[in-house]
C-alpha cells in the first residue's frame, strides 16, 4: 500500500466510491473543502481510502446567568452575528457548537444551529 497526496485523476474515482458507498451522508465537496491534509491510500493503484483532516470553527461561548435572560438572548444573537461575519469573510459555512445543557442547546437551535449528521468524535494526538 501506498500513501500520497490525492492527484487530479483520482477525483473521478474517488467521486465514484462516494456516490456508491457515501452520498446519503455527506456532499463528495466536503472532502476538499478548508482541508488541512488530503491523502489517499492506493493498493496496485487502486484507491482504497482517501479523505481529508478539515478546518472547522468551533464556538465556545460563556455567559453570565446572572444577567436578565432576555439580555442574554439579545447578546447572544448579536454575538452568534458577529461570529458568522468573521468565518464567512475566511471562507467557512458552519460554526460548530458542542453542547452539554440542554437549556443552552434550546436556545442556540431557535438561533439557526441544529443536530450533526451522525455522532461527533475526538482523538487527542
Amino acid at each position: 500500500m501506498k500513501l500520497r497526496r490525492p492527484i487530479p485523476s483520482d477525483i473521478d474515482e474517488l467521486r465514484v466510491i462516494h456516490e456508491k458507498f457515501f452520498s446519503h451522508e455527506f456532499p463528495f465537496s466536503d472532502l476538499f473543502d478548508n482541508s488541512v491534509s488530503s491523502l489517499v491510500v492506493t493498493d496496485n493503484g487502486k484507491i482504497v481510502v482517501g479523505g481529508q483532516v478539515r478546518l472547522i470553527t468551533e464556538a465556545t461561548i460563556v455567559t453570565d446567568k446572572d444577567v436578565a435572560v432576555e439580555k442574554r438572548r439579545r447578546a447572544l444573537i448579536f454575538l452568534l452575528d458577529a461570529f458568522k461575519f468573521s468565518i464567512a469573510s475566511r471562507g467557512f459555512d458552519q460554526i460548530h457548537a458542542f453542547v452539554q445543557d440542554e437549556t443552552w442547546e434550546r436556545h442556540l437551535k431557535k438561533y439557526g444551529f441544529k443536530d450533526t449528521v451522525g455522532k461527533s468524535l475526538v482523538v487527542n494526538i
